[in-house]
């Protein structure tokens, strides 16, 4: 009896000491923010996009939904990675982070409007819907400042990382999706689709005053945003930054030519189909994503400890994937049959492997947030590529013969392939830990 007593009273304070560690280790609460963050902002943006959806007509909606695309993709060629040349660097930088911060913020607006004013410019050749931006230099301008305010909120984000102090990012964005919802209603309501895209743009500018009033001095004191820009400190950042943009670009293109592929080959319909199992396996993504995030930033400012945070890092990001792919799996015909039965007829498989996907992909990633680390730019380069080319092929070549499935199986063994070539890198660095205390902490 005594025994069995005296058992439970080590089990309930190794749980206590266990649940302690997660609430106050920096590598846990940051990737439960930026988890928290994705998850809640999915959520009031299928909200928004709902609202408007019953108050405005589809075509209002449609120039709403092509304004954001646009803009997102001009911020994501506009940003130049920075951000992860933040992450890297500010720990390095200290004293002078801010000064770093505050030239990325400038560079990267000067950037984002020259993308926005190259995209007004030939407007007509790729989004003839679009033209009234010509003829109007109030929709132009605030095109231009909404694409700006959007880089840079999203680099604020960054900055946040860098510094281990991402629930701020959570407090912002979350302001931002609240104040949001409102605008097109109330400030918007006569500008139709500009409207929506513009609520964008004021929802942020009003989340990052407040970031810039309360959040920023507390992360980097003697803070001040002006326009000028610290040339040596951004000679250090970005070779480093511009290797990690070839590398996302490599990435990103498997988002934009998985659709295409699907429409060329087995038309509209299974593009739909297509298109909302990954936006829900996306959602997944996310874990491994946050985790990764974390993890890159807490290794940076001691690189010493990578060995330890890369295995708690994995051991946590599988158990959050492997709970969230089963849940998914689970209410998946649910989730799907929301939008329609033939989502939940042709979108089910492929949303299987979508989701699988995650396994493998998350050694690839903490393997890529390793070399980050390292600074071993080449290796990142060089992986990114390999696995976005083996990618599009095997998902080609299985389209053809396995249908809509198929380009789901093929995204998950290509990425299988490349995490069996990164595993054993990957656990030399984990083991180091084990060989050398010192260096994992």
């Amino acid at each position: 009896m005594a025994e069995s007593k005296s058992f439970s009273i080590r089990a309930y304070n190794f749980s206590l000491t266990t649940l302690n560690r997660l609430i106050y280790s920096s590598l846990y609460s940051n990737a439960f923010y930026l988890i928290l963050n994705n998850a809640v902002g999915s959520v009031l943006g299928f909200v928004f996009m709902v609202l408007m959806a019953r108050k405005f007509a589809p075509d209002i909606v449609g120039i709403g939904s092509v304004l954001t695309a646009a803009s997102g993709l001009i911020s994501t060629l506009a940003n130049l990675s920075l951000g992860t040349g933040m992450v890297r660097f500010v720990p390095e930088i200290k004293e002078r982070a801010w000064q770093l911060v505050n030239s990325v913020f400038v560079v990267a607006a000067v950037t984002t409007t020259l993308g926005s004013l190259i995209y007004l410019a030939g407007v007509g050749a790729w989004s003839p819907a679009l033209l009234a931006m010509q003829r109007s230099w109030l929709l132009a301008a605030g095109f231009v400042l909404t694409s700006v305010l959007s880089t840079v909120s999203g680099l604020m984000d960054s900055a946040f990382i860098a510094q281990r102090s991402c629930k701020f990012i959570f407090i912002k964005n979350v302001i931002g999706s609240l104040v949001r919802i409102p605008l097109p209603f109330i400030i918007f309501i006569g500008l139709g689709g500009y409207g929506i895209f513009f609520s964008f743009g004021l929802a942020a500018f009003i989340a990052m005053a407040i970031a810039f009033l309360w959040f920023v001095p507390v992360v980097y004191p003697g803070f001040r945003l002006s326009a000028h820009v610290e040339k040596q400190l951004l000679r250090k950042v970005i070779p480093f930054s511009f290797s990690n943009y070839l590398a996302n670009l490599f990435t990103n293109a498997i988002g934009f030519i998985f659709p295409i592929m699907v429409l060329d080959i087995l038309g509209a319909a299974n593009a739909a189909y297509f298109y909302i199992p990954w936006l829900i396996a996306s959602v997944i993504g996310t874990i491994p994503n946050s985790v990764s995030t974390s993890l890159f930033a807490e290794a940076s400012h001691n690189p010493q400890r990578l060995a330890r945070h890369l295995k708690r890092s994995l051991w946590l990001t599988m158990l959050l994937l492997f709970a969230g792919i089963g849940i998914t799996e689970l209410i998946s015909g649910w989730l799907l049959g929301v939008f329609g039965p033939a989502y939940a007829a042709h979108g089910r498989d492929v949303l299987f492997w979508l989701l699988v996907e995650n396994l493998p992909g998350t050694i690839s990633a903490f393997y890529i947030t390793v070399n980050q680390v390292r600074k071993k730019v080449r290796l990142i380069i060089l992986q990114s590529f390999v696995t976005s080319a083996l990618t599009i092929i095997m998902a080609y070549v299985l389209m053809e013969r396995a249908g809509l499935t198929g380009i789901g199986i093929g995204y998950a063994l290509a990425n299988l392939v490349v995490a069996l070539v990164v595993a054993v890198p990957l656990w030399r660095v984990a083991k180091q830990g084990e060989r050398h205390p010192e260096l994992g902490g």
